[in-house]
């Protein structure tokens, strides 16, 4: 009996010790490193039941072109604006309705039908009395900036000279923008063309004053949606179901927001073995999440091969957005002389390299170059090598440049377009409006880290 027990102790503390070793040769399989805190999905979106929606009009009269029905051409302002009421109200609690010229005036909802009526954009009283030759478009940015848990939906079509894209009024344009936006809140463009039958005012010319035109049969107005991600999503949504079909050149959308990174890969699951190509089918390799979320990818490979990672932009940028248009990457490299884990006991020693690899975008996938700077043929057989990789995002796009491009035109070229005697009119300093607002999302962006990965692996001597 009592040379039972013994023998049960014996094989009990010999179980623990085997455990023990194991435990700690897990431990020494790779240095000591820290992780950064992931940023992602700490946008502050809105929860609460007060979700309230701010519905602004430009009435400014060369917005009364777009409620004149233009023959054999098709309206797409009427139409959406007719719709937009009911939009607005699936996305909040309560919608208010106001008009804006030089300064803003509330509309109450039995005068909503009016914005699809030529009444609502002219004027009876003398010129210097009438608030529709000017469109302040600051003013509803301001209220955005007031009041940072509404979503602001903005109906203009845009059209701002150049002395309103300076000084002291672009200030007041873009000084609340960033403030939103630092708050975690996006911007949504729509640009719809519509038929058009009227005048546009305030068209530049060479000599200085600025000019009308009024054989105009199209031109774009413009949507612009303030607040929250999945509320500007749920209206684009709404207006593509009900009015636009993929590939409508009547329709461009861009997002301009200081969050264009949607999600951490880690933390969704994303890098899997397929991410880093051929080498997750060689012998010894391995791959796993450990408990923080670390991808981990352990391999032994020759001196010649070259190793990238393919990442689906798709997988992290949000949808409609600008994207984002620099990466940096966070490395370190460690090696040790002992390539068994289990036989590990001197501590890992950190290498000097400045760069390792580097990160690039080809058509729809990010390429993350392991290795390009710090190749293979330079590393030893004899160590055992653990390298560790922080990808961020560095700074958001300008992909919404380009959508819009084609319908922007600068003021310098704006007479000379004029005398064309064109029937589809441009924007007057869209391309420029768009780089201003991408601009302010890029001083409002802090990096965002996408994904973490180790590489835990020795090398071949061939």
């Amino acid at each position: 009996m009592l040379n039972n027990r013994f023998w049960r102790t014996i094989g009990l503390f010999l179980y623990v010790t085997f455990l023990s070793s194991v435990a700690n040769g897990k431990e020494q399989c790779s240095p000591e490193y820290s992780l950064p805190e992931s940023q992602i999905n700490s946008i502050q979106e809105d929860s609460s039941d007060e979700n309230p929606v701010f519905v602004y009009f430009d009435g400014s009269l060369s917005m009364k072109g777009f409620v004149v029905d233009q023959p054999g051409q098709k309206n797409l302002y009427v139409s959406v604006i007719d719709d937009l009421q009911q939009i607005a109200e699936n996305v909040g609690s309560k919608t208010y309705y106001h008009k804006f010229g030089n300064k803003v005036a509330p509309i109450k909802e039995n005068e909503i039908a009016r914005v699809i009526k030529p009444t609502f954009y002219e004027c009876k009283d003398a010129v210097a009395k009438c608030d529709n030759q000017y469109t302040a478009l600051q003013l509803p940015f301001k209220a955005a900036k007031a009041n940072t848990d509404g979503t602001y939906i903005i109906v203009t079509d845009l059209f701002l000279e150049n002395k309103q894209l300076v000084g002291s009024t672009l200030s007041a344009l873009t000084k609340p923008l960033k403030s939103i936006l630092k708050k975690g809140k996006s911007i949504g463009i729509f640009g719809v063309m519509s038929s058009f039958n009227g005048k546009i005012w305030g068209i530049p010319t060479r000599e200085g004053p600025t000019m009308s035109y009024s054989e105009a049969q199209k031109r774009p107005y413009y949507i612009i949606v303030i607040g929250d991600q999945k509320n500007i999503n749920q209206v684009r949504k709404n207006l593509e179901e009900q009015h636009f079909i993929d590939g409508d050149e009547a329709y461009k959308y861009a997002l301009i927001t200081s969050s264009p990174v949607s999600q951490n890969l880690n933390q969704a699951k994303v890098l899997r073995e397929s991410t880093i190509g051929s080498l997750s089918k060689t012998d010894g390799f391995k791959f796993e999440y450990l408990d923080n979320d670390l991808a981990f990818y352990q391999f032994v490979t020759t001196k010649k091969r070259k190793i990238t990672m393919k990442i689906k932009k798709s997988d992290f940028i949000v949808n409609g957005s600008s994207g984002v248009s620099s990466y940096s990457i966070q490395e370190s490299l460690w090696w040790n002389e002992e390539k068994k884990c289990r036989k590990i006991k001197e501590p890992w020693k950190k290498t000097n390299h400045e760069k390792i690899s580097t990160a690039q975008e080809k058509d729809e996938f990010l390429h993350l170059n392991v290795f390009k700077k710090a190749p293979l043929k330079t590393f030893f057989s004899k160590f055992r090598y653990f390298y560790l990789i922080n990808l961020y995002a560095e700074q958001p796009g300008k992909a919404s440049e380009t959508i819009f491009e084609d319908w922007s035109i600068r003021d310098s070229e704006a007479q000379d377009f004029t005398d064309e005697n064109p029937t589809v009119f441009k924007t007057l300093n869209l391309t420029k409006v768009i780089k201003i607002l991408n601009s302010v999302a890029n001083d409002a962006f802090e990096p965002k880290l996408i994904a973490s990965i180790a590489m835990n692996f020795e090398v071949e001597k061939k």
